[in-house]
């Protein structure tokens, strides 16, 4: 064998065995979760909606939140604005279920950078649960889904529960790749991380009890980070609680997406980890065989590099398959292989993305990252000096 086809088999080797490790605690942890203990109690939970524009499946979304089996549950819709796109489907929300405990709150966009926060400041201060639970719009519940998220909060020391995102009911080549890189990627990787004793919060679901985030700061203190769910649960650790993943993930729809959202939601996303741990976003790749291996087709165009690639690119499509299985209950159809040779792709593109680029757009608003995600809104004339002063002064700080 060549240098350059040792070197091509070593670090695809090197890159598998750290895929099949990952993708094994993955599973191993989800089994363990499914066998948690259940938890007594039922105390008073406010759901935290904050909407923007019109996701896919919208009004399905929030009908779904209309049979949840607690016994004291109120939904809050926020708003930013009576014109926000997403108006309508609450307003036909509540005219369909009249006699659930659920209203529109107006909230200050002016209450934090991040727009998110900003609602959720406001939602809160309408809240009377004694449990806070933030469900974004994209979130489809179950029946069970407050039962699930309050086995995991109410366990001894945990102080701060989030979920894995199963994505589903794809009808576009973009929102399958949105959902196999849910499945196959970001759950895995936030899993393990929960494994390795280094807990990642995702915030599509989060759980906590009120007078635990005052303690935390409130909303206020991640205001003006991108990333406020990562930057709540560090919060929530300082002050020594746990940081629990419930045992059931949540299911977010996405139907419609087009390749050009998804590339833009994961850049943003990939950009974001990038800002809180620089290190971890660098060795990204390597959870990526078939990337590393066509790499080492680059190096050396031999037929052992094909065959190499052959292999991985194989074992991607199966290890993906398997999470799509855990996270959905059932297998993908065969079309799914096609699926993952582009998301591995899309995957890189946006690892590529977020190496040259710490600009980010979302929810009409452009930012720039700093460290720990600190948002610097970006203004109209603004020089590329300036804003590299301002990035610096982040960082400094």
């Amino acid at each position: 064998m060549e240098p350059s086809e040792l070197a091509a088999a070593l670090g695809t080797a090197a890159s598998a065995a750290t895929y099949i490790a990952v993708q094994g605690c993955f599973h191993v942890a989800q089994l363990l979760r499914q066998r948690r203990v259940r938890a007594e109690g039922s105390p008073s939970v406010t759901i935290l909606k904050p909407l923007s524009g019109h996701d896919d499946a919208l009004a399905d979304n929030l009908d779904s939140f209309a049979h949840l089996e607690h016994p004291d549950c109120e939904l809050l819709l926020g708003l930013a604005s009576p014109a926000d796109a997403a108006a309508p489907a609450a307003r036909a929300f509540l005219a369909r279920h009249p006699g659930l405990d659920a209203r529109i709150v107006f909230t200050d966009a002016a209450a934090a950078t991040n727009p998110k926060v900003a609602q959720l400041i406001g939602l809160t201060r309408a809240a009377r649960g004694d449990v806070l639970v933030v469900s974004d719009s994209n979130v489809r519940a179950t029946p069970d889904y407050l039962r699930n998220v309050l086995d995991s909060l109410l366990q001894p020391g945990v102080g701060v529960v989030s979920c894995l995102v199963a994505g589903g009911g794809e009808r576009t080549l973009g929102a399958a790749v949105e959902n196999a890189q849910l499945c196959a990627y970001v759950a895995p990787a936030v899993s393990t991380a929960h494994v390795c004793g280094r807990p990642i919060t995702v915030g599509k679901t989060m759980a906590m009890r009120r007078g635990d985030m005052e303690r935390a700061g409130g909303w206020g203190a991640v205001g003006d980070v991108l990333a406020e769910d990562e930057v709540l649960g560090r919060r929530f650790e300082a002050l020594g609680f746990g940081v629990a993943l419930c045992a059931a993930p949540v299911l977010s729809p996405n139907t419609e997406a087009t390749l050009a959202r998804t590339l833009e939601r994961h850049t943003r996303w990939a950009k974001m980890r990038r800002a809180l741990s620089p290190v971890a976003f660098a060795a990204e790749p390597v959870l990526q065989p078939a990337i590393v291996a066509a790499l080492g087709m680059l190096v050396s165009s031999s037929m052992v590099a094909v065959q190499i690639w052959l292999a991985a690119t194989g074992l991607q499509v199966l290890g993906t398959a398997a999470a799509v299985r855990r996270m959905r209950g059932r297998w993908p159809r065969w079309g799914f292989a096609g699926v993952e040779l582009v998301r591995m792709h899309v995957a890189f593109a946006c690892w590529l993305g977020a190496c040259v680029s710490r600009r980010v757009e979302w929810r009409g608003n452009a930012f720039l990252l700093g460290r720990g995600s600190q948002l610097v809104v970006e203004r109209p004339g603004r020089s590329v000096r300036r804003w590299t002063r301002a990035i610096l002064r982040r960082f400094a700080s």
